[in-house]
């Protein structure tokens, strides 16, 4: 049962009228959409590229006890009268972002704020069962902020790096050549390396199953890192940057004994490599309109066909 919250046992922070601030940044990785709550933190929605928007909690001292919170919708200020929308638990941590909700309920509170409602944090602190913290979201001045969001959140890749880090072509027992669906995931990868600067190096290692001589196998590993290397040199990634090993069947990842095994076994992993200390160009960092004349220069793909 959830609890109710004695107004004079509850701890309240939210911005009002005066105070509410609505900040912010971006590039094509991410934008950042975030209103500083006095005296508690920072209420962020996050938006990665590739994929929907997160609402996270950020404090620097977390007074919520760790286990599930209660998140609702509160109605605005000049409608007192109307009841709260629940909107279920979720789990809090003890580290910075404490709370991190899913894709459904973020775009709930987001469309909340559209409405003028304000989306609610309430939990029991951790050093007493009795006491309670309530955060709240300010809907004040949000229509405006939205509309720049938006903005950012346009110019965001098709794809993050978290999505291309870790990829692998798979192949029938014999085959060497590339199937449409795998230049098709080949070109998501080549997209964001041709809109990320910071990846400074790509790994392709050719595996087989375990069926064939040994050096049958090294060949066709060979063969088969070669042909995802040519179509992306024959797509414009820089060769020096390009690294192919080809083991055979020495490093399986699945059983060879099984029909399955031996199918997860033939493979060409693609490996990215990021320098995360490198700064962004000035070009990838979003600008609103009045800053600059146009948003960032994102290379959009061409299809594999």
């Amino acid at each position: 049962m959830l609890p109710v919250f004695a107004l004079g046992q509850t701890m309240k922070f939210s911005g009002g009228p005066e105070d509410t601030l609505w900040m912010l940044s971006g590039n094509v990785f991410e934008c950042r959409f975030e209103q500083p709550i006095p005296g508690y933190g920072t209420a962020v929605f996050r938006q990665r590229a590739g994929e929907d928007v997160t609402f996270m909690l950020e404090t620097r001292r977390n007074l919520m006890s760790t286990t599930p919170a209660r998140v609702s919708i509160a109605p605005p200020p000049w409608q007192p009268s109307t009841r709260s929308e629940p909107l279920g638990l979720v789990p809090m941590q003890k580290a910075s972002p404490v709370l991190a909700l899913d894709f459904g309920r973020s775009n709930q509170f987001m469309h909340a704020l559209r409405e003028g409602r304000m989306p609610t944090v309430s939990h029991e602190t951790y050093y007493d069962s009795g006491r309670f913290i309530q955060v709240q979201v300010s809907a004040v001045e949000f229509e405006k902020a939205f509309q720049d969001y938006i903005l950012c959140s346009s110019q965001l890749l098709d794809v993050n790096f978290d999505q291309v880090e870790r990829s692998k072509v798979l192949f029938k027992s014999g085959q060497e050549a590339l199937a449409q669906d795998d230049l098709d995931n080949l070109d998501r990868i080549i997209y964001y390396i041709k809109n990320d600067p910071r990846i400074t190096a790509v790994y392709l290692d050719g595996h087989t199953d375990n069926v064939g001589r040994r050096y049958d196998n090294r060949q066709i590993s060979k063969r088969r890192v070669e042909a995802v290397e040519r179509y992306f040199l024959v797509k414009g990634i820089a060769p020096e940057i390009i690294t192919t090993r080809f083991h055979g069947s020495r490093y399986p990842v699945a059983n060879n004994a099984t029909a399955k095994g031996r199918a997860e076994n033939r493979r060409v992993t693609v490996r990215l490599e990021m320098d995360k200390d490198m700064p962004l160009p000035d070009d990838l960092v979003f600008k609103l309109p009045e800053d600059a004349s146009v948003l960032p220069s994102i290379n959009r793909p061409v299809s594999g066909r």
